[in-house]
């Protein structure tokens, strides 16, 4: 921390000197990104007037093939699996003031469009707080490369943008206040901010090649799979079929387990989310306030991780537990109450369904409906699978039986409907109110689950209590290896 703040006073005595040079004729560097990839900061740095020699490089797309292979100079860019409006999680968050409070890494705040046009910290974050999310840039960097923020910071003035570079003067909660909104988040790439080791994205994303024809680093193939490889096996639930259209997974590598994957279906146009009050809420674009149902504060925040990382990766697995009793969960979910409670559920449909000739059950939800009740409250209804699946001749998954429930906030659990060829194998005996009763958790889970995955698919604002929720402590019982 004190090399950090030494820096900081060098750079201040110099970064006029050094700016002059750099800006005297350089040419910065640009990837061969598509104009669709470029973010409005990096196109306008690129399009100063031209300094005499290059001081570092501009990379719309920091995991280009080629450039994340060769590291000539330092860059500054973004990352595919971080496009504008991404705000970033708690994990994040995490990693991002642990650092800071470290001294290993700085930030440099950037906002367009300034109300007041200050720099003074409070009002600038008033005014980022206020600003919509694409207005508003965070560039993280390693110490090392204090004086490329410096100078970034000075070229952004030039273009009109109000910068704050975070210092030590400032505490940790100042900075995630302002990390935590970022609708462009960026860095600067160097070979000290490759070797940093830290759960922070910007920090793991670097040096990350996409594979070939890849526009993520969680891609299906080559050395991207890495940056999943702890998660359930990849899929997208809708891939397993239904009644009337075929699977197309492979069993080998479907995830037994459970896997919610549906979007919440609303009757009021939302226009917010918020937490206030320790509890969440809905604003709809009327500014009506809407309560939802009673959850644990620690459970909603784990499965909101869950649908960011969801979304992140292209899945909808959250557990799978193989013959072996060997356990997969989301990263999001891993040593949480809450995971540990979807272990458990995942145990449930082989306690009360015996005698299939299957090797793998797996809950699917396939509809989630909210609807207003009286004082302008929320409730929730589920429709959800409890599938026992086995290999056809071609190794593809098939549903030999499905067992569909629906299930509301009110706690209510009912059976509707069974399908699948093996129906006659069933116990005459089976108890499907049982069943039911005992697997009802995760059809709340995958109502919230549902309503988040809403939010976070049509970009819904959460601004207001945003760093107090991701700043609750999500943590429960630690994940077993096996169960």
């Amino acid at each position: 921390m004190t090399a950090y703040r030494n820096w900081l006073v060098l750079l201040r005595c110099g970064v006029s000197v050094l700016l002059g040079a750099c800006l005297a004729g350089a040419s910065f560097g640009q990837s061969r990104d598509s104009a669709a990839d470029i973010n409005p900061l990096l196109d306008a740095l690129t399009h100063l007037p031209p300094p005499p020699e290059t001081v570092f490089e501009i990379a719309p797309n920091l995991n280009d093939r080629d450039l994340a292979r060769r590291l000539e100079s330092r860059r500054v860019g973004g990352f595919p699996d971080l496009p504008a409006g991404l705000l970033p999680d708690s994990d994040d968050l995490l990693a991002f003031e642990t650092g800071f409070i470290a001294g290993d890494i700085g930030g440099l705040a950037l906002l367009e469009n300034s109300q007041s046009g200050d720099s003074n910290f409070d009002t600038f974050h008033r005014d980022w707080y206020q600003a919509e999310s694409t207005e508003r840039f965070f560039i993280s960097f390693h110490r090392s490369d204090l004086d490329l923020a410096g100078q970034l910071e000075q070229l952004a003035e030039q273009l009109g943008y109000v910068a704050i570079l975070l210092t030590p003067m400032l505490t940790a909660e100042q900075v995630g206040r302002l990390y935590v909104l970022a609708g462009h988040r960026l860095a600067i790439d160097s070979r000290d901010a490759r070797r940093y080791d830290s759960n922070l994205s910007e920090f793991e994303f670097l040096g990350e090649r996409l594979g070939r024809n890849d526009s993520s680093l969680f891609g299906d193939t080559g050395e991207e799979m890495a940056l999943a490889r702890n998660e359930p096996s990849k899929f997208r639930k809708s891939t397993l079929g239904d009644e009337h259209t075929a699977s197309t997974i492979e069993e080998i590598i479907v995830p037994g387990g459970i896997a919610l994957g549906e979007i919440a279906q609303l009757e009021l146009a939302v226009e917010a989310l918020r937490f206030r009050g320790n509890s969440l809420q809905l604003i709809d674009t009327t500014g009506k306030v809407y309560s939802l149902p009673a959850l644990e504060l620690s459970t909603a925040k784990a499965l909101y991780d869950f649908v960011v990382r969801s979304e992140t990766i292209n899945s909808d697995a959250i557990v799978d537990i193989d013959a072996e009793g060997r356990v997969k969960i989301s990263s999001a979910l891993r040593d949480t109450e809450v995971g540990y409670d979807f272990m458990r559920l995942d145990t449930f449909p082989f306690e009360f369904v015996k005698g299939l000739p299957v090797s793998k059950s797996v809950i699917v939800d396939s509809q989630v409906s909210f609807a207003t009740t009286v004082a302008s409250a929320l409730a929730f209804e589920t429709i959800y699978e409890i599938r026992f699946l086995s290999a056809d001749t071609m190794r593809i998954a098939q549903t030999r039986v499905a067992l569909e429930y629906t299930y509301g906030s009110d706690g209510d659990s009912r059976f509707g409907y069974q399908w699948g060829r093996d129906l006659g194998r069933l116990d005459e005996n089976l108890d499907y109110t049982g069943l039911g009763i005992s697997t009802g958790p995760v059809a709340a889970y995958a109502a919230w689950i549902a309503l988040f995955r809403k939010l976070y698919t049509e970009q819904i604002t959460f601004v207001d209590g945003r760093y107090e929720f991701m700043k609750i402590d999500k943590t429960g019982r630690r994940t077993p290896t096996r169960f």
